[in-house]
């Protein structure tokens, strides 16, 4: 039997999208790890086990219960509470013997000191803290990033788990604000794609301290081209100057519905999106790259994206 796999955080975006993907490859038996004791929609088959985060002697027999040999974190590095979370997960996993390799939770940008990006987003240490943990034990383990999920251009009409976002392009209204000149480069891919990869390093025998589920790299210029391209009209467009990002002088952008988020928290959070583009965070890198070892795995381009998702829209 194949050893089983073990998803934190299986009820949010990214989560339950590695769920689903890590099923259909049907390689791998998969549990999804809740909070909740009731979870609304399902991914059909999988079994969820409700587990407290704060137990980390539960979590361990849950691990050993299940035997599970790889763990996989998906909780949203939010806040503190968060990143404990994932540290006692950790901890669990060194202590459950079944426990082998282990995924911590960064999906996003890239970075490798604290130095680095710390200027722009204090809750790097999050992540640092996550990998040193994971470092000083005897598991094995793989840094997934993906750069920038492509879905929130195809919201809402994509197939996604990604709560609905407008940052930078917003397709649906036909507006969009662009940080600099637009040109800054950046990896992009949809997040089906990138649980297809993740779902394939779990065949792989040995790890790279990163993983990049890279899809195509492009540029917030060139995204914005091909949405007007695809929807047949030019786009109602800011363009922002690097300092004005800097000091929160931004235009707002529409909420989307369904995101629950608040004026003033996307004002913060797309501040802190512009600028970790304009420092190329979400440019990732061509050496460990997780296509480079499945070639045959083919993932969409920015305007295959906006093709079929918009199509039948404009």
């Amino acid at each position: 039997m194949a050893p089983t796999v073990a998803v934190a955080g299986a009820t949010g975006g990214v989560g339950k999208t590695l769920v689903e993907q890590i099923q259909h490859e049907n390689k791998f038996p998969v549990i999804a790890l809740t909070r909740q004791e009731h979870v609304e929609s399902p991914v059909a088959g999988v079994q969820y086990v409700q587990v407290d985060y704060d137990d980390v002697d539960a979590l361990a027999r849950h691990l050993e219960a299940h035997q599970v040999q790889t763990v996989i974190c998906a909780i949203g590095m939010l806040g503190d509470d968060c990143s404990e979370a994932q540290l006692n997960l950790i901890n669990a996993a060194k202590q459950a013997a079944s426990v082998q390799r282990f995924m911590p939770s960064e999906w996003g940008y890239y970075t490798v000191t604290r130095e680095e990006r710390k200027y722009i987003d204090p809750g790097i240490d999050w992540f640092l803290t996550a990998a040193n943990a994971l470092k000083e034990s005897d598991l094995k383990f793989t840094r997934p990033v993906c750069g920038a999920f492509m879905d929130f251009l195809g919201l809402p009409h994509a197939r996604s788990n990604i709560p609905p976002w407008n940052i930078a392009v917003d397709v649906l209204n036909r507006e969009a604000c662009i940080p600099g000149d637009g040109s800054t480069p950046l990896t992009m891919i949809y997040s089906y794609d990138a649980g297809t990869f993740v779902a394939k390093l779990l065949e792989l025998d040995e790890w790279p301290e990163f993983s990049f589920c890279a899809g195509e790299d492009t540029s917030l210029g060139e995204a914005l081209r091909l949405a007007e391209e695809v929807c047949g009209q030019k786009f109602k467009v800011t363009y922002m100057k690097p300092e004005d990002i800097a000091n929160g002088d931004i235009p707002p952008m529409r909420i989307a519905e369904g995101s629950g988020i608040q004026p003033e928290d996307a004002q913060t959070y797309n501040v802190f999106g512009y600028q970790l583009y304009l420092a190329e965070a979400f440019h990732l890198p061509h050496e460990g790259r997780v296509g480079n070892s499945f070639p045959d795995v083919k993932t969409k381009t920015v305007k295959e994206f906006l093709t079929e998702t918009w199509s039948a829209h404009v």
